[in-house]
């Protein structure tokens, strides 16, 4: 397959790393010139809505999405799609819920609210798993779709590695929070166009979407109302749902790197629009994505690439890429125009991440901690820069790492997916509980964590195999007459990432299994759409619990503004009512005396006071 990418084809991959990088000098030489901490890492405070919406959008999703999710549907079916139904509720709750806590209480990370509610402990621990937990997936996001596309299109991949890293650290370290939300705008235009170019080509050669449709059907593909309540099944009705909501709800309510965005606009209105803009962003992608598995089956529906040798693929995450060069292979600029639009999804979530990690090393580890307390703007924004280009050098370092050993991908995989449920149970707690206190807090966070752990880890290590949908290559002239009836199963890893689905597609590739009949322990078998869930309630159940014993014997003092505004109407009612009658009375009572001082003054024959006081 090497050799398909066409002169034309870089020079538009070119293109879009030019364009990227340009944005950071623009940025560094305009408006503020990114002096300050407020600047470099908020954006001032100033950002409009629509750069910042888009901004959200392209976060949420990423290469792995854009490879995995037609791949999850190629391979397993549509069930997963049902996740959109939940999505928008978990972001309307976080929008509505918890944002309004993060601008009441004026913090500059996610985790400065954990610091104000419970203590400098939880907010460090906290701080720390985000940090740990975001630069192992920065490398395994810039290096898993470069290998994949090398396999299929024969771009080098160690080319595709430093080129994307190089330019995100230059554009992330220059410009700012601007450059990387301005980029975003133009990387997200560029995913789009990808996912949708797959659908229309894909409908248009096998003749219309009805036929698509109907070719899909006919093999499987089409489910949506899987209603079984086994726990072990891949997807369901119930765990799409469930896990799309609490999915939303933790990347809106609590995720640095989105509440960063959101705090960027500088008011509580403006960021609830852009969020509430970015969910049918959002929704749009993912049906796009969704769509594009459907496609890519219903054009090889008789000729699986996945079995068929002469397609040299290995695994289900080269199908995009695969079709791509199928699709529009003799059209000269449009193979590398798509696969650009893989590489921009890989820059926004990098990009997002390097910005997110300097602001939270900033912000919860060197102010708070650093004996230098005169420590002056301009040289904090300096350390800011510095910070963003060792972020950008690590990930690049810990890539060359994750190529060489195969574990520590999956080891990646499996902390994506033990974090993200505990950390969302501990805000939960802070804002929705008023006997969470910080040593319950911690000891329900280490619960969830190992409960995560040991259920991520397991399942990994016990390679638990998963059943895929038929597939066929009786229809390939390299092997005619053959037919596979892939009634087996996989043994690819079950373990995936937080709600970001097909990262195991990317690090697993696809093979069959001789043990089907070993051992495995049943807890082992849960489907990863549960961890999460599992781990946001352990954390919950264990930290009330805990909190409440402690608090018998310490006593805490709690501020109104902590809690979400849910609680504050119902437990605070009069201390919310009092705070804004105050905001109500008192600029009233302040321009009831300027209107006093006004007449005054006009009494007093000075009239030319009535125009200068408002």
């Amino acid at each position: 397959m090497s050799g398909l990418l066409g002169v034309t084809d870089y020079v538009v991959i070119s293109l879009m790393l030019a364009v990227s990088a340009s944005v950071g000098l623009f940025f560094r030489f305009t408006g503020g010139r990114q002096k300050t901490t407020h600047e470099f890492l908020m954006a001032g405070k100033n950002m409009s809505i629509w750069p910042v919406a888009f901004s959200l959008m392209a976060t949420y999703m990423s290469a792995i999405s854009v490879l995995g999710l037609p791949a999850e549907t190629y391979m397993y079916g549509t069930q997963f799609v049902m996740w959109m139904i939940g999505m928008p509720f978990g972001g309307l709750v976080a929008a509505y819920g918890f944002l309004p806590v993060f601008f009441d209480m004026e913090v500059s990370t996610a985790y400065e609210y954990l610091e104000k509610r419970f203590g400098k402990m939880t907010r460090t621990i906290a701080s720390l798993l985000f940090t740990v937990q975001m630069i192992f997936y920065m490398a395994v996001v810039l290096y898993a779709p470069s290998l994949a596309l090398n396999a299929v299109t024969g771009l080098s991949t160690w080319t595709s590695v430093i080129s994307l890293a190089v330019v995100c650290t230059f554009y992330c370290s220059l410009g700012g929070l601007k450059a990387v939300l301005w980029t975003d705008v133009f990387q997200a235009l560029l995913m789009y166009v990808t996912i949708i170019a797959v659908v229309a080509k894909g409908c248009i050669d096998m003749g219309g979407a009805s036929e698509v449709h109907n070719i899909a059907s006919e093999g499987g593909r089409i489910i949506l109302f899987n209603t079984s309540v086994d726990f072990t099944a891949r997807y369901t009705l119930w765990n799409s749902i469930i896990s799309g909501m609490l999915f939303s709800f933790h990347t809106f309510g609590t995720n640095q790197a989105q509440i960063q965005r959101m705090l960027s606009v500088g008011e509580l209105k403006k960021a609830q629009m852009a969020l509430i803009l970015s969910l049918p962003l959002i929704l749009f992608f993912n049906i796009f994505c969704f769509w594009d598995g459907v496609v890519i089956y219903a054009n090889f529906h008789d000729c699986d690439p996945m079995q068929n040798p002469a397609s040299g693929l290995s695994s289900p995450d080269q199908l995009m890429p695969y079709a791509i060069l199928k699709m529009f292979g003799h059209i000269p600029g449009l193979p590398g125009l798509c696969i650009a639009g893989v590489f921009s999804a890989s820059l926004s979530t990098v990009s997002s991440a390097v910005n997110s990690l300097t602001a939270v090393t900033m912000e919860d580890f060197i102010r708070p901690y650093c004996f230098c307390k005169r420590l002056t703007e301009s040289w904090a924004a300096f350390l800011a820069k510095v910070l963003a280009i060792g972020y950008g050098g690590l990930c690049l370092l810990l890539t060359f790492i994750v190529a060489n050993f195969r574990g520590v991908l999956e080891a990646s995989n499996v902390m994506f997916g033990m974090v993200g449920g505990p950390i969302l149970g501990i805000y939960s707690l802070g804002m929705l509980s008023l006997t969470a206190n910080e040593p319950g807090t911690l000891i329900g966070l280490l619960a969830g964590f190992l409960v995560n752990a040991w259920l991520g880890f397991g399942s990994y290590a016990a390679k638990v195999p998963i059943p895929a949908l038929h597939r066929t290559t009786e229809g390939c002239a390299a092997i005619a007459n053959k037919t596979f009836h892939i009634a087996a199963e996989t043994s690819m890893n079950e373990t995936e990432p937080l709600f970001d689905m097909g990262l195991e597609n990317v690090i697993d590739a696809l093979s069959l299994t001789a043990e089907e009949d070993r051992y495995i322990l049943p807890v082992y078998k849960i489907s990863f759409m549960w961890f999460p869930v599992i781990g946001c309630l352990v954390v919950v159940i264990v930290g009330y619990i805990a909190s409440t014993i402690i608090g018998i014997w310490k006593k805490q003092d709690v501020q109104p503004e902590s809690f979400s505004p849910f609680v504050r109407n119902l437990y605070f009612k009069n201390e919310v009512q009092k705070q804004h009658l105050n905001e109500k009375i008192y600029p009233e009572i302040e321009m009831n005396l300027k209107k006093q001082n006004q007449f005054k003054n006009v009494n007093n024959g000075h009239p030319n006071a009535i125009v200068t006081i408002s």
